[in-house]
């Protein structure tokens, strides 16, 4: 064929491609932008460590649920597989966490392992579900299903074992492509595996891990099973604190027989220079980013410390040290009343050029600027009691859930202005070698 009837013909392929796309369903057309979205996330992932609080709760057969413990870890990955480490240490290693804890359950994997399962799993079936509201905005839905034999998830139990299929949904923005929530359960679970049912959902955000490296992150997840015999468990997991290291890092995480070996980590590699700061410090942190309704999930934000902290006797970190961090969550809720739920983290203190861990737990927030840490709302509802009033009043309180560095808070109205200034009182932390908070 000539070189010009060859490029007509290319021309006319290319055409007819355009053609059909544009005869696509529209949601089928955002279907593959979204999927090859965080194909490009997941490719440019570097390594990732991030510190995991898990709040664990229990319930034995016929029980009632109840809190058993809080576990942190350290959480190393690249988006394919994850190493584990008490945090602050450096000696990552294979070993599941539900080691650093002896008993319970701990889900693993909520990095990059399920969004790759979801999206470049080749088995996986879709259905449109239309746009849903989460936090006050509308995002694109849909189900999949993953059959048994595609699936690739496994439950390992002390009772048994066995392979299971997956279904569930995913919400993305229609803006940005990013996956923002993904919610799966297990199917098919065989007679060898002694579960009733096991289902996490995990929420998304972009996240700056390095001066101008933003990547989607997991900030949250939920994982609950449940046993044929009635017993229960349940997982609350944060990740805070995420930084990322270099391709100057010696971590290998496909040599198994070294997975105990301490990673050698450069000097130069980003995030790895954070000191610890020492237990038991009071700061005091003025914000200077102003938050609005305007502003995004991931959006950096910087303030100062207030006041000299104090450590035996000595300034250990001067006022007017600068303090980073990110915008963690911010959702406007219209029910029962206009109110705004906003999370800051912060992640580090810069003291005399020195970059130290932003690791403490929210003691107070300044309640002038209208942030509280419960909401409590007074509801009046029907009372078919005839012989009591009409109706009758409900109270209904809502509370934040405490994770290290994160301030959550809520603010009531329809328009959220939280102005410069805001000021949040923190206490460093220490930790239990085992990884559990120590109290």
């Amino acid at each position: 064929m000539p070189a010009n009837a060859q490029i007509r013909v290319l021309f006319l392929l290319l055409a007819a491609s355009a053609l059909g796309a544009q005869q696509l369903p529209e949601e089928v057309l955002l279907l593959s932008r979204v999927r090859r979205h965080v194909t490009e996330e997941l490719t440019r992932l570097p390594d990732v460590s991030c510190l995991e609080t898990v709040q664990r709760e229990n319930r034995e057969p016929r029980g009632k649920l109840h809190a058993l413990d809080t576990v942190r870890l350290e959480v190393l990955t690249n988006g394919t597989d994850e190493l584990y480490a008490s945090p602050g240490d450096r000696k990552f290693s294979h070993n599941p966490p539900i080691q650093w804890v002896g008993s319970g359950a701990m889900g693993t994997g909520f990095f990059g392992l399920y969004l790759k399962t979801a999206f470049l799993n080749s088995n996986a079936l879709f259905s449109w579900k239309g746009d849903e509201d989460i936090g006050g905005r509308p995002f694109a839905r849909w189900d999949f299903r993953i059959p048994l034999q595609g699936s690739g998830q496994t439950f390992n139990l002390v009772e048994g074992s066995g392979h299971v299929s997956l279904s569930g949904s995913f919400w993305a923005d229609r803006a940005t492509l990013d996956v923002v929530r993904l919610r799966m359960q297990a199917g098919d679970i065989p007679p060898s595996l002694p579960l009733d049912s096991a289902g996490w959902t995990i929420d998304y955000a972009p996240t700056t891990i390095a001066a101008g490296k933003t990547v989607l992150l997991p900030q949250s997840a939920d994982f609950q099973m449940v046993w044929l015999s009635g017993q229960l468990a349940h997982n609350a997991m944060s990740f805070t604190q995420c930084r990322a290291f270099e391709a100057e890092t010696t971590i290998r995480f496909d040599d198994q027989d070294a997975v105990d070996a301490t990673p050698a980590f450069s000097a130069s590699a980003i995030d790895d220079t954070l000191r610890a700061l020492p237990a038991g410090i009071k700061l005091t942190v003025q914000l200077n980013t102003r938050i609005t309704g305007q502003l995004s999930v991931g959006g950096l934000i910087e303030g100062v410390i207030a006041n000299d902290a104090i450590a035996n006797k000595q300034v250990v970190i001067p006022a007017g040290s600068v303090v980073r961090g990110r915008i963690r969550r911010l959702e406007s809720n219209a029910d029962p009343t206009p109110f705004s739920t906003v999370a800051i983290e912060y992640t580090e203190v810069i003291v005399h050029g020195i970059r130290y861990r932003f690791d403490a737990d929210l003691l107070f927030l300044d309640p002038s600027s209208g942030a509280e840490r419960a909401l409590t709302f007074s509801q009046h509802r029907d009372n078919f009691d005839t012989l009591q009033p009409a109706n009758i009043e409900h109270q209904e309180k809502i509370s934040a859930t405490d994770i290290p560095g994160v301030a959550t808070f809520f603010v009531r109205g329809s328009a959220l202005n939280l102005p410069s200034g805001f000021k949040t009182e923190w206490m460093t932390h220490a930790l239990s070698k085992s990884g559990k908070a120590a109290h």
